[in-house]
């Protein structure tokens, strides 16, 4: 086994796995392909059909001799489907953020990043080249500024928790920030699964405000690969004249940029239902966690949820009830996550009511057995 990598899970379909790869079926709690698009037969269909009839890879930066039609067509599309006028493809959706930080940088100050954020957002401030501040709540952020006499601040900040399912509200930053600052919203596990067309958790909270520039990826709830950055209408041309690794980036395969228009268009006609089936999904679980001393269910609207275990007793009796269940134990290590681990339990609008129930009907079980033993972060 790789130093630092879990054993290989092998994909069984888009809902199971076989541990090491001959090992016994189970149903798969993983990952973030929310709605299993990057198994859907139209879209694969789609993208062994273009590999065929043209080149696997661009072969080139955008700003050289890789700026493919395909790429503005699908920037277009993510424009007018984010309801924002400036849109950008970036290779993954990691460096989304890290674009957008180099291209607002010469706007801004210093980088001001919310404590508790993903990991991809501090190294999007470092590679900024800006000074960089953290913090922990919107009154700190007023105090920085006032300290270091930032009138044109960069916040960095996620929407929602990637470990958690927790949507962070933006309204109480937006407040705090100065107003010719910015604010850059890393929103990889809201778009898409948040808000009535998808949107995200700014959708969800109902806000809109010109000074917000969103990042997220295709690899979550649009089932492709890469990033986007959405904003406004002068975005795409900051990008291409600040940020140093889009300009000197491949750009994501010509055969996924294509695919773009044919998501968003299943994502337009499905995704409503799609979204409500992971709510009912993720109602079953919270009922069955009901009891658990402490828990607050409040701001949990993602389809993730992260349970944490007191010790190697209680991770190890919650492992094998699953096991026994006939479910892959979802157990990983993630920077900023509990230092011992977490479970991370992926509901997808894919998988069946019955699949569901037995998972919760596991942890209802595992709670009663020992309810101090675990945490719902």
């Amino acid at each position: 086994m790789t130093t630092g990598l879990p054993a290989a899970a092998v994909p069984d379909g888009p809902l199971h796995v076989r541990a090491r790869g001959s090992g016994p079926r189970r149903w798969y709690f993983g990952g973030s392909d929310y709605f299993r698009l990057s198994w859907n037969p139209v879209v694969r269909g789609h993208l062994a059909r273009t590999i065929r009839s043209g080149g696997v890879d661009a072969a080139a930066s955008r700003v050289t001799t890789g700026n493919l039609p395909t790429y503005g067509a699908a920037e277009a599309r993510f424009a007018r489907w984010m309801g924002r006028p400036g849109a950008v493809l970036t290779a993954t959706g990691y460096l989304s953020s890290l674009v957008a930080a180099q291209a607002i940088a010469p706007l801004s100050d210093g980088a001001v990043v919310v404590e508790g954020s993903h990991p991809c957002l501090r190294d999007a401030a470092a590679a900024s080249g800006l000074p960089v501040e953290v913090v922990e709540e919107p009154d700190a952020l007023k105090d920085r500024c006032r300290v270091r006499g930032w009138a044109r601040p960069l916040l960095l900040l996620d929407g929602m928790g990637a470990l958690n399912g927790r949507a962070r509200r933006v309204a109480p930053w937006l407040e705090a920030l100065p107003e010719e600052g910015w604010c850059l919203w890393d929103d990889a596990h809201g778009v898409g699964t948040v808000g009535r067309r998808g949107r995200g958790t700014l959708e969800w909270e109902r806000v809109r405000d010109p000074r917000l520039i969103v990042a997220f990826t295709l690899s979550k709830a649009f089932g492709l690969y890469g990033g986007v950055v959405s904003g406004p209408k002068w975005l795409p041309s900051a990008v291409w004249e600040h940020s140093r690794a889009a300009r000197g980036g491949t750009p994501i395969p010509p055969a996924y940029a294509s695919a773009v228009p044919l998501v968003l268009d299943l994502l337009e006609r499905d995704g409503t239902e799609w979204r409500g089936v992971i709510e009912g999904h993720r109602t079953r679980i919270f009922q069955a966690l009901g009891a658990l001393p402490g828990w607050d269910q409040s701001g949990h609207v993602g389809p993730v949820i992260g349970l944490a275990a007191a010790t190697i007793r209680d991770r190890n009796r919650l492992q094998k009830a699953l096991v026994k269940a006939g479910i892959e134990p979802p157990f990983i290590h993630y920077p900023g996550g509990p230092e011992g681990g977490l479970f991370r339990f992926s509901l997808s609008s894919s998988h069946p009511v019955s699949a569901v129930g037995r998972l919760a009907e596991v942890l209802a079980s595992v709670y009663a057995s020992a309810p101090e033993g675990y945490r719902v972060l």
